[in-house]
């Protein structure tokens, strides 16, 4: 039982409805990875460093269960996430 003006964690973040789906950040790294950019375009076009786009494509790539970029993209375009 929450206590009152508390929040339950789960109520805050909601589960993916799909195990694959990235958070918004991720969806939006992957879909300018489909594109083509570099992670330097793409830190710049999101104000992240290249560190944090490689960060993001990492923790992609564990949840897409794929091992680099040209199947993230491919991965990406069959599910409709680019």
């Amino acid at each position: 039982m929450p206590i009152m003006g508390y929040r339950r964690s789960e109520d805050l973040h909601p589960a993916p409805s799909h195990p694959a789906d990235p958070s918004e950040r991720k969806a939006e790294v992957l879909r300018l990875v489909a594109r083509g950019l570099t992670n330097a375009r793409i830190g710049e076009r999101l104000f992240i460093s290249p560190r944090t786009v490689n960060t993001h494509l990492t923790a992609i790539y564990h949840k897409l269960r794929v091992d680099g970029r040209s199947t993230a993209t491919r991965v990406a375009v069959e599910q409709g996430l680019a």
